[in-house]
């Protein structure tokens, strides 16, 4: 067993606080359980009391007219609310019927919190509770994939929460989670839980009642991102934060459904890491990431193959004009790293790709005819990310809308509503697809239509949507645009000067 002098050393390393070094002097003699629980409680206090300050009240309140929503968003245990009788939200006495938690990320009035909290977005105001006021929020963005929403509020004074990383964490770690159970938390003072952590990577179930084949991963955490906790999260905690000892928020709390047949919802929490610090500084600028797309439909390992100790992803196809088909990626062929980090499995290589921003250059290691007796030969080839298309029943929200050009927008050939059927006759070299075209306007009148795809402008060849927008900025009159996909004689098109 350590002493207590070296138990007061490493909470002076580590936590920094002044009880630990005055406790130096019994070096001596051993901790009895009191002070050991002391020890551990003073701890836990002062990581509360460092980031309380920084998670909020979030009320979701109904706009006149529309449909009344007596349960929670989908993500959380359906269960029926009694409507409060007051209803202004600035009333003191208000309680929300529909309620959650968010986190300041930024002194100038930013909260982040989970997109499932704000329900449908079109539909409902939103308020944010600051020492016992409400301030009315405005959505800056909500990203479906990460599950992730930028509130804004016009406050001063806030104080934004300390970040950790989630990548240091291991299971048995102590966690505190800070939230809103129940809406209690309206006067400014979040109510605090503690636990271990359970496990890590851990996937999101399903939605029971899905209609689409995408559900089973409409968001990155369906492929296995989430903290798992026994700390206990309450109705309305969605959206706190997840703490280490040192008071810095290593996840974002969720309270996903509860299985059929059980009372109790599962304790998770959206991992702080390099994928959510990269959403999260987008979505405070008002705009939504775009996540990376390989092209590949990857497979689990055989039964047999698994034992002989290979590891990673089989090639089962790929999707023409994609990154992978560039890259010279054939089926058959077992994609065993991402920029050095080992595939564990299918899963986990969809895990690794859909975090990383599109058009980020990324390493992917793989064997090419290998046996259960003799690897393959290993290639280690360099690929550009296109962009992955979301389905999803939650819709993306910025606030800064995508650029237009002469009535026409355009969008990464992979995030193309009509890639999938398009693709075997697209140029394999890349393009960009349209997406909308506003009606009468010079593209519309010039033939240009949702489903198109346009591989250069003049002679230039456009593969991302930022290659078209600066290509069309350097043509101040009309402008002669090349399609794919459509024969010869059609596929020039003039757009007039406005």
């Amino acid at each position: 067993m350590e002493t207590w002098g070296q138990v007061a050393r490493i909470l002076t390393a580590v936590i920094g606080l002044s009880f630990a070094s005055q406790a130096l002097s019994a070096q001596d003699r051993q901790p009895t359980g009191l002070e050991a629980a002391v020890a551990l409680e003073q701890v836990v206090v002062a990581a509360i009391a460092k980031a309380e300050k920084s998670v909020v009240a979030i009320a979701r309140v109904r706009k006149e007219g529309s449909a009344p929503a007596l349960t929670r968003g989908d993500d959380e245990p359906r269960l029926p609310l009694r409507l409060p009788e007051i209803t202004d939200p600035t009333d003191p006495g208000f309680v929300p019927h529909e309620f959650g938690t968010g986190v300041i990320i930024d002194a100038k009035g930013l909260i982040v919190t989970n997109y499932h909290v704000l329900g449908d977005a079109k539909s409902a105001d939103f308020y944010v509770w600051l020492a016992r006021k409400p301030y009315p929020a405005k959505v800056k963005a909500a990203d479906p994939w990460l599950d992730l929403a930028v509130l804004q509020i016009e406050a001063e004074g806030l104080q934004p929460m300390p970040l950790g990383n989630a990548r240091e964490l291991k299971k048995g770690q102590f966690v505190i989670a800070l939230g809103n159970p129940y809406a209690i938390a309206r006067d400014g003072l979040p109510s605090a839980t503690w636990g271990l952590v359970s496990n890590l990577a851990r996937q999101a179930p399903s939605p029971k009642n899905g209609t689409r084949p995408s559900e089973r991963g409409e968001t990155l955490h369906h492929w296995g991102t989430l903290i798992q906790t026994d700390a206990k999260l309450e109705l309305g905690t969605s959206g706190g934060a997840l703490l280490n000892l040192k008071g810095e928020m290593v996840g974002l709390t969720t309270s996903l459904a509860a299985l059929a047949g059980y009372e109790k919802s599962g304790g998770f929490a959206y991992p702080v890491d390099d994928d959510f610090r990269k959403a999260l500084d987008t979505l405070k600028t008002g705009r939504l990431p775009e996540y990376g797309f390989l092209g590949v439909a990857p497979r689990f390992l055989a039964e047999d193959e698994r034992r002989a100790g290979r590891q990673g992803a089989i090639v089962e196809d790929i999707v023409p004009a994609t990154p992978a088909f560039k890259a010279g990626l054939k089926v058959g062929d077992l994609i065993t790293h991402v920029d050095q980090q080992p595939v564990v499995d299918d899963v986990d290589l969809i895990r690794q790709l859909s975090g990383k921003p599109a058009e980020t250059m990324v390493s992917l290691a793989y064997e090419r005819g290998g046996t259960l007796a003799k690897p393959g030969r290993r290639t280690e080839v360099q690929v550009s990310l296109s962009k992955k298309r979301l389905d999803s029943a939650r819709p993306g929200i910025a606030e800064l809308a995508d650029p237009a050009w002469r009535g026409m927008r355009v969008e990464y050939a992979t995030a193309a509503p009509l890639f999938r059927e398009q693709s075997r006759d697209l140029d394999p070299a890349g393009c960009v697809g349209v997406i909308e075209v506003e009606r009468d306007s010079l593209a519309w009148k010039a033939g240009f239509r949702p489903g198109d795809f346009v591989s250069h402008v003049g002679k230039s060849r456009v593969t991302t949507p930022r290659e078209f927008y600066e290509a069309v900025g350097k043509e101040a009159g009309e402008a002669k645009l090349k399609l794919t996909a459509i024969e010869a004689e059609k596929a020039i098109r003039t757009v007039p000067a406005p």
